[in-house]
């Protein structure tokens, strides 16, 4: 009787074709999860981050309860590896809202559009911006210099060294490169979310 053992290695591999599919069919799946909340009307507490820069453009923005903020906020390859302007914006109406966000890995520029005639409404945004481009008028802009010297976190001290705070800002014709999007509630008339090539 033979005590030795046999060794088997096992080793594998990735089906290229089987997991394009399945990528791309998760894309679907949450293009048509968007479309189901755009057909119903409401998003609640919708946030997008994490994956990346990514584009915000619309013809006008009307917000109310606006404040500026400093901050940080991750990118795809670092924690903390942005320096941001963090935007709070109490109520929110946009016409000809599209944001864009490119995947080189497939080579598709993922496209959430909005009817142009129509309003979006949010409610409770935060966004944090590494660019922002347009043109900008406030209602009685208050711009000070903040105390923080008993404030330990870094993150919270770069946040209150800075503000800026408006009762109502109008951006008009604006682009946005932004990391970080979050909204208490969204209706967003008429949407469509398609893919393009890159």
């Amino acid at each position: 009787m033979s005590n030795d053992a046999e060794v088997v290695q096992l080793g594998g591999h990735t089906a290229r074709k089987t997991f394009w599919i399945a990528l791309l069919s998760g894309f679907i799946f949450f293009g048509g999860l968007l479309t189901y909340f755009g057909m119903s009307g409401t998003i609640f507490a919708a946030a997008i981050g994490g994956m990346g820069e990514f584009n915000v453009k619309f013809d006008r923005m009307e917000g109310t309860d606006f404040k500026l903020l400093g901050g940080m906020a991750d990118t795809a390859e670092k924690k903390n590896g942005a320096v941001v302007a963090t935007n709070k914006i109490k109520d929110v109406k946009i016409q000809g809202l599209v944001i864009t966000k490119d995947i080189p890995a497939m080579g598709v520029r993922v496209v959430v559009k909005s009817d142009p005639k129509q309003t979006v409404e949010i409610k409770g945004l935060i966004q944090k911006a590494t660019q922002i481009d347009g043109d900008a008028r406030f209602e009685k802009l208050t711009m000070q210099e903040n105390y923080v010297g008993d404030i330990k976190d870094p993150q919270e001290k770069i946040a209150e060294e800075f503000t800026q705070v408006a009762p109502k800002i109008i951006l008009t014709d604006a682009t946005l490169k932004t990391l970080y999007l979050y909204q208490d509630s969204l209706t967003l008339p008429g949407m469509k979310v398609y893919f393009e090539k890159l």
